[in-house]
């Protein structure tokens, strides 16, 4: 795997167009979800059904409620494809975050509104980075993970840090909700990010301690009774789990 370089991103951005005919390839999309491991097939199918009960016993049948829907679900199948190294995970990728934008729009939730803009824009350079080393792996359309360095790990724990502080900052200028807690989603957002667009098993981490984060702030939403609150507060118990698994197969596939 490469290193992390303003060429390699640019290099990425020239090649999207052709990149993006491999993930709207409607046999693709299809073939990456049913060849994945049985188990991964199984949670897949699993947490979709827990987030489509937990709509209809939620009764939020407003068109945030179906935002709310959509957005869980593409979300589900995307971070399963994550876990396997699939490629069109950047296809329901980009229809996760674009809904998800809108959810977190209507809750003024600005650290998470700040980082759904930066994971659509990741969406398009990771899918260029993610093509043209699964073609340079040859290894049946699947990622291979890439370890951290301690030295890597401490940058990027200082970059998260000051991150926090600038979000916060305007987080409080512009009245957002939950800002000590709502702050640290972009931050950990980027990092877990960039580690994913490069092929670090590492990124787990910085997913895994978002998505505790991501659940007590929609875990407060739910109480305040907010639009979508429901079946978002079911997708972060879902993405958590999710998270722990990925960490789980990335790590063995170094």
């Amino acid at each position: 795997m490469q290193n992390i370089s303003i060429t390699s991103f640019w290099n990425g951005l020239l090649r999207l167009p052709s990149d993006l005919r491999v993930i709207f390839d409607p046999k693709r999309i299809i073939n990456e979800i049913v060849t994945l491991k049985p188990f991964s097939l199984i949670l897949m199918t699993l947490m979709t059904i827990t987030n489509i009960v937990v709509f209809i016993f939620a009764r939020d049948f407003s068109w945030l409620g179906w935002i709310g829907l959509i957005t869980t679900i593409s979300t589900v199948v995307n971070l399963i494809l994550v876990d396997q190294g699939r490629i069109t995970n950047y296809f329901w990728g980009l229809i996760s975050v674009t809904v998800w934008l809108i959810i977190a729009a209507e809750n003024r939730l600005i650290g998470d509104i700040a980082s759904q803009l930066f994971y659509w824009v990741m969406q398009f350079v990771g899918l260029s980075i993610w093509n043209r080393e699964i073609n340079q792996q040859n290894q049946n359309q699947e990622l291979k993970a890439n370890r951290m360095t301690p030295l890597q790990g401490l940058c990027w724990f200082i970059v998260c840090i000051i991150s926090y502080l600038i979000v916060l900052h305007f987080s409080k200028s512009l009245n957002g909700t939950q800002i000590y807690l709502d702050a640290a989603l972009l931050p950990l957002g980027i990092v877990g990010q960039i580690l994913m667009t490069y092929g670090y098993s590492s990124q787990w981490v910085a997913w895994i301690v978002l998505n505790v984060i991501s659940l007590i702030i929609w875990f407060n939403q739910f109480q305040a009774l907010s639009p979508a609150a429901t079946t978002m507060l079911a997708l972060q118990i879902m993405k958590l789990i999710n998270s722990i698994y990925g960490y789980y197969l990335w790590r063995h596939n170094e």
